[in-house]
């Protein structure tokens, strides 16, 4: 990979727009131009409706004996509900711990594992910064306070999800997190799946 300058622009995490020159709705297309920053595509998964219901007939067709027709109408309705926004979805994962979400061809969402050493937030490393300052500096640079549950941290305003970053304790305690689990997502628009942001409470460090 080419730039290793861990303040590189190409490596900024901007919320709601993308990944440094990379913005979200670029299409899949014409993302080889990047390859050398991002490095080598290691796999590639295709999410498709379809199959997935073709795929789930045919585990039914195979153990119909242990399943009854409706079990099989419970999981089909459960799938259409997921499936509207989890349809027509591929994910491509890179040898930099970089991973491109793309809806109908179009970027959706960049998620980053602790390989993307020179990932940053307006200068400030994202996985080798204290967790705490961390949080506090994204907290005042985007104007927004924080939502935690366990070990996920929400910046649902800005569409940006930290885990394992903070461990959420008994008594509104925090503790570091697995540093090696810790991972960054963030979206174009809001989350398409995942817990209720009702279930997640205010994040105080200070």
């Amino acid at each position: 990979m080419s730039n290793l300058n861990p303040h590189s622009p190409f490596w900024e995490l901007l919320p709601l727009k993308g990944l440094g020159p990379i913005r979200f709705l670029t299409n899949k297309s014409t993302m080889q131009a990047y390859h050398g920053e991002l490095g080598s595509i290691t796999a590639e998964r295709n999410e498709n409706l379809e199959q997935q219901q073709q795929e789930l007939y045919d585990t039914f067709n195979q153990f119909s004996e242990f399943f009854s027709q409706d079990d099989l109408n419970n999981v089909l309705e459960a799938m259409q509900v997921v499936g509207d926004s989890r349809d027509d979805i591929s994910t491509v994962f890179m040898d930099s711990g970089i991973s491109l979400e793309y809806k109908a061809d179009q970027l959706v969402e960049v998620f980053a594992d602790d390989r993307a050493k020179q990932l940053h937030f307006q200068g400030m490393p994202i996985f080798s910064t204290d967790p705490k300052q961390l949080v506090m500096y994204i907290s005042k640079q985007l104007n927004e306070t924080p939502f935690i549950k366990s070990e996920e941290i929400a910046f649902p305003v800005h569409n940006l999800f930290l885990f394992s970053f903070l461990s959420e304790q008994a008594g509104g305690a925090y503790h570091d997190g697995e540093k090696k689990s810790r991972t960054v997502s963030w979206w174009n628009t809001a989350r398409p799946y995942g817990e209720d942001l009702s279930a997640y409470r205010p994040l105080e460090l200070i």
